[in-house]
């Protein structure tokens, strides 16, 4: 349960390599117990703000709070914050139990109270059989969990992990964020985690935040981030293809090579440039189910069918632009290269902003 007292504040922050911005006026807030995954391409600046935010990089402009303190000219180790690697930064010449207590050995921890600490955090993380195992005798997922019982034993205030789990194969990878996430959440740990990795970031997150060329493009939930995304740039991110360039007119149309589908526009302008995004699951076949009230039409061809499992992916050809669906399996969409009318939803279509 987390609570409602605003532990970090970032507040208009920037930073400059070689005159160069990395980070331009980045501002949000997280409460205590939430988990922020800062989201982006490579060469966003997700990194260099964890780096800011841990201490590791000079802020040139700007302010972080931790709860109502500015950090600043905090130096790193007086933080007391939690850092977590892809490397994992172990050392080979330990054992588990060893690594794990390093943190609490340079805060000169009383015996009793890291014997106590390890073990909790040895039980927490499922490696209770493994204490006195050497590192090298460990599969991936036995040492990002060392890795984990490390940055947590020391019970830090703020957790950053810089993608933990980058090195891991995607089905070990899937496992480890609903464990990490659930850990974190049992003891109420804020953290800040970054990723490349959009599934991962929804299945761990409280709280995503879209980084490109060190501008924070939307900070939101997992859920109203993809039903809402701000720009054409997060929702490219994210992995939405179907976006349209057009005009919306006085009457709340949406004019493009579709034709003129109704939007909700909250623009005053007369008329306005803007970009559609329709959602590749707001579609059905026409035939195959009664037409939801106010549902649009749309009639193309099909360019590529694919079968995944529980869905096809149709790419279509509909009035010279190329569009994607997922329909269900059932009933099965016609082959390549035949005609296609689909209904949408009205839902499915999402006005972005600029």
């Amino acid at each position: 349960m987390q609570d409602s007292q605003k532990i970090l504040e970032v507040v208009h922050l920037s930073n400059l390599y070689d005159g160069k911005p990395l980070l331009q006026d980045i501002n949000f807030s997280l409460m205590k117990g939430e988990i922020l995954c800062l989201l982006g391409p490579s060469g966003s600046g997700k990194t260099t703000l964890l780096r800011l935010l841990a201490g590791l990089e000079k802020v040139d402009a700007g302010t972080i709070l931790f709860c109502g303190r500015d950090i600043r000219h905090v130096p790193p180790h007086q933080r007391n914050f939690g850092m977590m690697f892809q490397e994992y930064a172990l050392f080979p010449h330990k054992s588990v139990q060893q690594n794990i207590a390093f943190g609490l050995e340079m805060q000169h921890c009383p015996v009793a109270e890291l014997t106590s600490r390890v073990e909790a955090v040895l039980t927490m993380v499922g490696l209770t059989g493994l204490a006195h195992r050497n590192i090298d005798e460990l599969s991936g997922g036995e040492r990002q969990r060392v890795a984990l019982a490390r940055s947590l034993a020391p019970e830090p205030q703020l957790l950053l992990l810089d993608e933990p789990l980058g090195s891991l194969d995607r089905a070990l990878r899937d496992r480890l964020t609903g464990e990490i996430r659930t850990i974190l959440k049992t003891l109420n740990v804020t953290a800040v985690f970054v990723t490349h990795d959009q599934a991962e970031a929804f299945s761990i997150a409280d709280k995503v935040a879209i980084l490109h060329h060190g501008i924070l493009q939307q900070f939101e939930t997992p859920e109203n981030l993809y039903r809402h995304p701000a720009n054409s740039t997060v929702a490219r991110f994210l992995g939405f293809h179907n976006l349209i360039a057009g005009t919306i007119t006085s009457d709340n149309m949406f004019q493009s090579p579709l034709g003129a589908l109704p939007v909700k526009n909250t623009a005053t302008d007369t008329i306005t440039r803007s970009t559609l995004l329709i959602r590749p699951e707001g579609a059905r076949l026409a035939q195959s189910l009664p037409a939801p009230q106010n549902a649009l039409q749309l009639s193309g061809t099909i360019t590529d069918r694919q079968f995944q499992g529980s869905t096809y992916r149709l790419n279509l050809d509909v009035n010279g632009l190329a569009l994607s669906f997922d329909l269900p399996i059932d009933p099965p969409p016609p082959e390549i290269g035949r005609p296609i009318q689909l209904v949408l939803n009205p839902s499915a279509l999402v006005l972005l902003g600029s």
